[in-house]
């Protein structure tokens, strides 16, 4: 494979036509497009056996909430939420239909919880258990990850490295949407990749550098920088925000975001040393 993820989505950039309904397209944690008048959220993702989860250190109702979750956690980095999810899957001989009704407990599970509606999906036979969740959604104010700006203030909301892999975790869209109403939020993602490699995503498509003060950083150890699935949300805030001590109450500043040509570094007791952008890669 010559293509890494992050090449893979310039590439398509330049090759995919723009269209004056797609507001946001490739590269965004969500897509946002016209449609009838309406702004609406569009989304999709994958949820592999052998890729993304190992059957046997995760229950098959997990298996459906935590591939759902994935989705709403990429509503959440666009401050959006759910309205409709569709799930399609590729089945193999050895699922059982008692196991693949667990699965669709996991799904109506978090939909009674989430407050979104499941609108069917497609079902085909497969050499491994696979299911590609797709959903609609809405934003009141969309943020887009490539839009920091040079003196916002790098914030994350929860501890890195404590979440367990396997296990439902809950996407942070209440979260989002308290900062997009409240704040000068001007940039989120979330950490499916690891904090280190997602901030850098948000940098890289932003044009900018970053700081970030290693001290300040609530990781489990220096290991989960780049271990990824942490599923908390990375934000930049205006530097001319005025509630930033209410912020601090709330969630973690772990840095700045700088000028492009500042680099992507750590800050020390004083001294900076480069990052190196590493995470989870998807091929």
């Amino acid at each position: 494979m010559l293509f890494t993820e992050i090449s893979w989505i310039d590439y398509l950039k330049k090759k995919v036509p723009k269209n004056r309904r797609v507001l946001y397209g490739i590269g965004d944690d969500c897509a946002l497009v016209s449609l009838m008048q309406k702004k609406v959220l569009l989304k999709s993702d994958m949820f592999i056996e052998g890729v993304h989860f190992d059957l046997g250190k995760i229950s098959y109702r997990e298996i459906g909430s935590r591939a759902v979750a994935r989705v709403l956690s990429d509503f959440a980095a666009c401050a959006g939420e759910p309205e409709f999810i569709g799930v399609s899957a590729g089945l193999p001989n050895y699922l059982s239909e008692r196991n693949l009704k667990k699965i669709l407990e996991g799904v109506l599970e978090s939909a009674r919880r989430y407050n979104f509606f499941l609108i069917g999906g497609d079902t085909a036979r497969s050499k491994r258990l696979f299911l590609d969740v797709w959903g609609l959604g809405k934003a009141d104010k969309f943020v887009s990850r490539n839009t920091a700006k040079t003196g916002d203030y790098i914030f994350v909301t929860g501890k890195i490295g404590v979440r367990k892999f396997h296990k439902t975790f809950e996407p942070r869209i209440k979260e989002a949407k308290f900062l997009a109403k409240s704040f000068a939020i001007n940039a989120m993602i979330d950490i499916t990749d690891g904090f280190v490699c997602d901030l850098y995503k948000l940098i890289k498509s932003s044009g900018k550098g970053a700081v970030l003060d290693q001290e300040n950083i609530p990781a489990a150890d220096k290991k989960s920088l780049y271990r990824g699935e942490d599923y908390e949300l990375i934000f930049t805030i205006d530097k001319k925000e005025k509630k930033l001590s209410e912020l601090n109450k709330k969630f973690y500043c772990v840095g700045r975001i700088m000028p492009c040509k500042f680099g992507y570094n750590f800050t020390r007791r004083g001294k900076l040393s480069k990052i190196n952008p590493k995470g989870y890669t998807h091929f």
